[in-house]
């Protein structure tokens, strides 16, 4: 098994269903964009493209051993907290991943367009990480095996200091991307997370949203589903 860490780089325009989420987190169809908006939504879209890339870091790790609280994975790092054991009871090894938009900024001249590209990088990162998550079961399947739903750290009862650990696993401040002494992600569009890797036919796999008090009037609960 390669532990190696890997950095997949993708234009953006070549991250698919951005549309998607686009109109899931606006509420506005990107191919049919109301009047009153004028061309705002399509020059954020541009700029964006412009500005931005998407930087992928995923790392594959054996699950060395657990305790009381804790998942011990290599060179020392563990995930910590009362929901990792949980997630990866059935799990041998997992992946983890960071992803990040190198380069960007919502920065306009104009209020409403500097709102769409903030919206269109959530859109994007959103999308990535779909995507990671899609080329991860394709792979799995072909070994006869299966993914874990995908938890990120701070995600009802995962908790953010888990984020520690997957930056010191994959150094992602190589890519920009860096952590705040409050555990924040910069660029603010960056997400971390890590999938459990258990045989075909596992069940029971917690679902995050089981765990959110906001699950049922949620608009992002059936898309979560499929992560």
């Amino acid at each position: 098994m390669n532990t190696d860490r890997i950095l997949i780089r993708k234009k953006l325009s070549f991250i698919p269903n951005a549309n998607a989420f686009f109109q899931r987190l606006s509420g506005i169809d990107p191919t049919a964009v109301p009047e009153k908006y004028g061309n705002s939504v399509s020059l954020a879209h541009a700029a964006l493209l412009d500005r931005a890339e998407a930087a992928l870091l995923v790392r594959r790790l054996p699950i060395l051993s657990r305790s009381e609280g804790e998942i011990h994975l290599a060179e020392g790092v563990s995930l910590s907290g009362e929901m990792p054991p949980k997630v990866l009871r059935q799990a041998e090894e997992l992946i983890c991943f960071v992803a990040t938009l190198v380069g960007f900024s919502n920065e306009s001249d104009d209020m409403m367009r500097e709102y769409f590209i903030d919206t269109w990088g959530s859109a994007y990162i959103e999308a990535a990480q779909a995507w990671l998550a899609a080329e991860v079961q394709t792979a799995l399947a072909k070994e006869g095996r299966m993914r874990t739903h995908l938890w990120c750290p701070g995600q009802h009862q995962f908790e953010l200091i888990n984020q520690r650990a997957l930056f010191q696993l994959l150094s992602p401040e190589d890519v920009g991307c860096t952590l705040t002494k409050r555990l924040m992600m910069v660029p603010t569009k960056s997400v971390s997370g890590i999938m459990g890797i258990v045989p075909t036919g596992t069940e029971e796999l917690l679902l995050p949203c089981d765990f959110c008090r906001f699950r049922p009037a949620c608009p992002s609960r059936q898309h979560c589903a499929a992560l």
